[in-house]
């Protein structure tokens, strides 16, 4: 965590009032790097995790309701991608061993816990998480780029309608149209809701400035790569990966349109009829 930025938020998932209270003294000890939301059933730890966004996960694995790997299982099955270390009174190898294998990041035995190495194995989760969630996401973004004009020498663009991609051609025109479907991946990068409603109005402008330039598909993926590059850059990690996975819903809408525009002609614009 940086200097100035808001503690994590650790959901503890606890049954034992006076252990939770000790895990809780000695993440105090991490000078306040976490902001701590006990639970003491799996139930509740559920709906936790849908109602607002969590970092990390400690876990104990008696709880009234689920115990075992199958804890693990049932935090794992609606958070994908939240680290997860399991505390435990059990030293069991094979138990431990079968809880990272169900996705837990690391595990601890409650009796050898101390702050230090409880610290550090939360530390040590969240870098885990972090690093694999980078590297999806610039699988994500390399499999975007390989499909714009960026990749390509010989342009669709430029073969079917004899000029270049709009970026090229016309980098003016191209940023007015970053900045205005940046406009529509606002509300992805807020994280408010789990289905976003592309504004009709505002993406129809776009596709129709984008088919009056004699653009095509690769000319919408430019569009899409260069503003989904800005908003990651000042988006969180988790929050950058959903970013540039949900905001694939908008890119194929988006193309969607494109499609429809050309179907109904090239002198077409969108809300205001057809042109004689």
């Amino acid at each position: 965590m940086t200097e100035g930025s808001p503690p994590r938020v650790l959901l503890l998932v606890e049954d034992n009032a006076g252990d939770a209270e000790l895990v809780s003294s000695m993440l105090d000890e991490g000078l306040g790097q976490y902001q701590v939301v006990h639970v003491p059933r799996m139930d509740q730890a559920v709906d936790r995790l849908r109602a607002r966004a969590i970092d990390v996960v400690v876990l104990d694995l008696s709880l009234p309701d689920c115990a075992g790997v199958e804890s693990v299982r049932a935090l794992r099955h609606v958070a994908t991608d939240v680290p997860i270390v399991v505390l435990t009174g059990s030293d069991d190898e094979a138990l431990a061993l079968a809880c990272i294998d169900a996705g837990a990041q690391d595990y601890l035995a409650k009796h050898d816990t101390r702050a230090r190495n409880l610290n550090r194995a939360i530390g040590y989760a969240l870098t885990r998480v972090r690093e694999a969630q980078v590297r999806e996401l610039q699988g994500q973004l390399d499999r975007y780029r390989a499909l714009s004009s960026r990749a390509q020498t010989t342009l669709v663009t430029a073969a079917i309608a004899g000029t270049g991609a709009i970026a090229a051609r016309d980098p003016a025109r191209f940023e007015e149209l970053v900045r205005a479907y940046f406009v529509l991946l606002e509300p992805y990068l807020a994280y408010e809701v789990e289905r976003i409603e592309v504004p009709r109005v505002q993406a129809e402008r776009i596709i129709t400035s984008v088919g009056d330039a004699s653009g095509g598909p690769r000319d919408l993926l430019d569009l899409h790569v260069t503003a989904l590059d800005r908003a990651i850059a000042i988006a969180d990690g988790p929050r950058a990966r959903s970013l540039a996975v949900e905001a694939r819903l908008l890119a194929l809408e988006m193309m969607g349109l494109l499609v429809e525009y050309y179907r109904v002609g090239q002198r077409r614009r969108f809300g205001q009829g057809e042109r004689s």
